[in-house]
């Protein structure tokens, strides 16, 4: 090569020099930090325990808790954002449901009894304010008015005309003045409708009609003082035969085909919202099930329970916050445990947890003044930190107590340990918290605040460690071995005589762990699949999600104000073989069209005032009554029923003997007459309701179908239980293709849509996490190593520890799923630190021969107890949790940090020093 001659140097070795540079500053920074906190540790402990007081006081006073789900997700994002505009248009979406089953499914409970359950948890539910902004157990049909057959389902609608249709004869017997004909028939309604009932065949729909007749009538000549009214003297012709729903309650289909009983009664509550504390919403639920079972007390034929959107978040919340609980307690321990033994010291143990636990207080401050706040995610940044941030205190701690057994002077003993653990510690603790970080660059806002206060977390445990622990040691340096008398020698040592021979053995650890990676990869890995099933995440002991199968809650909705454009998209949507039906207020239209279609149109009644009953009419009232009393008797159960009530009421008639008690009959009789007709003139003209009027609308119904801002809500109802994934993404998937075809159509948004969407971009946020996480680690070891085989060996363990992790999920039958998936980017964070520590500790045996990688020397010490560390403050929530999200969490992490550390120890060790081996055996020849 030619001499350079003349012109600006070589830009690679200035850019070398100046990374060099950069290197030894940062080296120099912190050195100088450390010594600082050596020479001066009141003072360094004096600063770090106002930092920390001072982050502790600011998180108690402005630190919040939130408990909303709406805010683990961004808001620019379109879909979310619809999302959120429909929940609050439509607060129904938020609603705890109350469901009401029979104990014996095969019980044929009385209408009554259904009704006055819901009536009692209604009015239970209203003395509990604090708890519950409204409950809904009903709409009041009273305030619905003419419109209420309007909202009946279309097929019910039809039915129902069908029947009146078919009682308008009656109807006319009843409400028309006689003609030549029917007043053969008698002088009075009554008279006649006995006489007609004498001309007809006897059955049991007939009889049961004729018992409730009958049985008014009685009552009323018994209780001649008594005035007649609909429901009290005079039977409820709406109520004959109706079921709860009939009557304005929710009383719906089981969705559940395991469950016998058919039917479940509903009552919708508001929870007042509190998302200021991890408890509030499961007291918030407890309470309103304690109210709820209260008032249930009465009907001791019925089971109540809750689920719902509310009830799931606070079962959930409640058996996460207890599992969490328990296994943070029983992770410290064990924690302090492993150091004390593995250390052999108390007291350095402790300092270790009194280091972490400065570094969280101070992550308290630091989340505070990022955030402002922790979400469901992010509060369990405090198990990372004692999961991860402990393992940086314990490579200090590891090399401190060897170097402590080398020198005497505090100083040295620092200069000592940094020199050798400062730069993997580095990097590593940077690789972990980039980690984190990075997920700030996903929409999933969750992960997101979890990721920067984590991340921050992590730098500051990392700064205890450099500040706080050499302090504390300086000032109480605990008992130990004594140092050695002096300083070791600085003779040359040769290479042979302290670098253990190898030989073929360095063979065994490799081809061990490949062979059952390959098997394992081969056999097991295809087994392990990603399940997006938020349910499956939950305990399924719990009340709320073995309800929540018995409901469907889940349905696709458009908003918009033209009534048209949703007209059209319902035409459209309605037969796709997911779809089971719509709702909105376009059946309400399309029920008044149906009933104003002159095909449909009931036959007029020409209604006149009835005439009086007059003391001569008695006799023959009573004779027909008998006579029908005969003739029904044959009919069954009903018609001896109905034969009793005729024959008490003849006799009745017949027993009024003195003027005034046949004046009392007369009036009692005439007025029941008036109030039975008026009741069956509402019936039969309900069928010719005014068209559709929203503003009359009782709120239980208009916040149904319409907002406060004038959007028009169309829901799309599945036909499959969308908790099931695949039912849930065919159902979305062809919803939304089906309106993509509806020219303005808005888009497609409710709960199957967002959770549908939301689940995917989850999803998407942790790959794309992930890649971050990986791209940035391999970055910063390149940095620290500035060797390209070097890097990959270091970043090796996770290319031959992550797929054993998926071989053994695999082995486990345990899938990926929204908990555990999260693991993986952590434990690339947490995990390459293996790898980087390895290759220091290769670095350093081979720059100094007196620094020789023995079999197991104080590097491969400190890599087994961070690896207890992690495996264990994980491992408890897989050995306790109920939840079955915490327990797949707990379970990958601790998995994965022992594979990622068996095949650092099984694999790159042994090349690591085969390596060693084989550059001090070419020293040796070279001699």
């Amino acid at each position: 090569m030619e001499p350079h001659h003349g012109g600006p140097p070589p830009r690679r070795p200035r850019r070398r020099a100046a990374r060099h540079r950069i290197s030894r500053a940062c080296k120099r920074c912190l050195l100088k930090a450390v010594l600082g906190a050596v020479v001066y540790p009141r003072r360094t402990l004096l600063l770090a325990a106002t930092a920390l007081v001072f982050c502790c006081g600011l998180a108690y006073f402005r630190l919040s808790i939130s408990t909303d789900q709406n805010r683990l997700f961004s808001s620019n994002v379109k879909f979310f954002r619809d999302w959120l505009e429909f929940d609050e248009k439509f607060p129904e979406n938020q609603a705890l449901y109350l469901i009401v089953l029979p104990r014996d499914a095969s019980a044929q409970i009385p209408v009554t009894r259904w009704t006055g359950v819901a009536d009692a948890i209604a009015a239970r539910l209203a003395t509990i304010p604090k708890y519950v902004k409204r409950s809904d157990a009903r709409i009041p049909l009273d305030k619905l008015g003419a419109q209420a057959i309007l909202f009946q389902d279309p097929d019910e609608l039809k039915k129902s005309l069908e029947q009146v249709r078919s009682s308008v004869p009656l109807a006319r017997l009843w409400g028309e003045r006689p003609t030549p004909i029917t007043a053969a028939l008698g002088n009075t309604p009554i008279e006649r409708f006995l006489g007609g009932l004498r001309l007809r065949s006897p059955d049991s729909e007939l009889a049961g009609f004729v018992s409730l007749l009958a049985q008014s009538w009685d009552d009323a000549v018994q209780h001649p003082d008594a005035p007649p009214r609909v429901g009290d003297g005079v039977p409820d012709l709406k109520r004959v035969d109706a079921t709860p729903r009939d009557l304005g309650y929710y009383y719906e289909p089981n969705a559940d085909p395991n469950d016998p009983a058919r039917y479940l009664l509903l009552v919708r509550v508001y929870p007042r919202d509190d998302f200021s504390r991890l408890t509030a919403v499961s007291e918030t639920v407890s309470a309103i099930r304690r109210a709820a079972r209260e008032a249930a007390k009465d009907f001791p034929e019925f089971k109540v329970g809750a689920t719902g959107r509310p009830a799931l978040d606070a079962d959930e919340m409640e058996q996460t916050d207890r599992d969490s609980k328990k296994a943070e307690v029983c992770a410290g321990i064990a924690v302090f445990l492993g150091l004390v033994v593995m250390l052999r010291s108390i007291w350095l143990a402790l300092a270790a947890e009194l280091s972490l636990g400065v570094g969280i207080g101070w992550t308290f401050g630091w989340a505070t003044v990022t955030i402002g706040e922790l979400n469901l995610l992010s509060i369990v940044f405090l198990i990372a930190l004692i999961g991860i941030g402990m393992d940086y205190l314990v490579q200090i701690l590891t090399r401190y107590r060897e170097e402590r057994l080398l020198h005497a002077r505090p100083e040295v003993i620092w200069a000592a340990v940094f020199r050798h653990v400062g730069p993997p510690i580095n990097t590593a603790c940077l690789g972990a918290a980039g980690a984190f970080l990075v997920s700030a660059l996903t929409d999933f806002r969750g992960a997101a605040e979890l990721g920067i206060i984590a991340g921050g977390g992590l730098l500051l445990c990392l700064l205890a460690g450099y500040t706080v622990l050499p302090a504390m040691l300086t000032l109480f340096p605990g008992k130990l071995t004594p140092p050695a008398a002096g300083p070791r020698t600085t003779e040359r040592v040769s290479a042979e005589s302290v670098q253990p021979r190898l030989g073929a053995r360095w063979l065994i650890g490799p081809a061990i762990w490949l062979s059952l990676l390959a098997a394992g990869v081969a056999w097991f890995a295809p087994r392990t699949h990603f399940d997006p099933g938020l349910l499956n995440l939950q305990s399924q002991k719990a009340e709320s999600v073995k309800l929540v199968h018995k409901l469907q809650t889940w349905s696709a909705a458009l908003l918009s104000r033209d009534l048209s454009v949703l007209r059209t998209v319902r035409d459209r949507v309605k037969d796709l073989p997911v779809v089971a039906s719509t709702d909105s207020i376009l059946n309400a239209c399309d029920n008044y069209q149906f009933l104003h279609d002159p095909v449909n149109a009931l036959p007029k009644i020409a209604w006149a005032p009835p005439r009086a009953v007059k003391a001569d009419d008695l006799p023959a009232i009573a004779l027909k009554a008998r006579a029908v009393a005969d003739r029904l008797a044959a009919a069954g159960a009903a018609g001896a029923t109905a034969a009793r009530s005729l024959r008490s009421f003849a006799a009745r008639l017949d027993a009024a003997s003195s003027d005034d008690a046949r004046r009392a009959i007369v009036e009692r009789l005439s007025r029941w007459q008036e109030v039975f007709l008026e009741e069956l003139r509402g019936i039969i003209s309900q069928f010719d309701p005014p068209p559709p009027d929203i503003a009359k609308l009782p709120d239980e119904l208009r916040s149904h179908f319409v907002s406060g801002d004038g959007n028009y809500a169309l829901y799309i109802n599945p036909k499959e239980d969308l908790w099931d994934q695949s039912a849930l993404k065919r159902f979305v998937k062809q919803v939304e293709g089906r309106v993509k075809q509806v020219p303005g159509a808005p888009d497609v948004t409710g709960i199957a849509s967002d959770i549908y969407h939301s689940t995917a971009s989850i999803e998407h946020a942790f790959y794309k996490a992930t890649s971050y996480a990986l791209a940035l680690i391999l970055f910063l070891v390149m940095l620290d190593l500035r060797r390209v085989g070097q890097t990959l060996l270091a970043v090796s363990v996770l290319a031959m520890g992550l797929p054993m992790l998926v071989a053994l999920m695999g082995a486990m039958h345990v899938s990926w799923n929204f908990a555990n998936f999260f693991g993986l980017p952590i434990l690339i964070g947490a995990g390459h630190e293996y790898g980087v520590f390895l290759v220091h500790r290769f670095r350093e045996a081979r720059r100094d021969p007196r620094r020789a990688w023995r079999r197991w020397d104080v590097s491969d010490r400190a890599l087994l107890l961070c690896a207890y560390v992690t495996s264990s403050s994980f491992g408890f929530f897989w050995a306790l949790a109920n939840h079955v999200g915490l327990r797949s969490l707990g379970l990958v992490m601790a998995l994965g940090t022992a594979c990622i550390y068996l095949s650092a120890l099984l694999v790159l060790r042994p090349i690591l020093l085969w390596w060693l081996e084989r550059e001090t055996t070419e020293a040796i020849k070279a001699e």
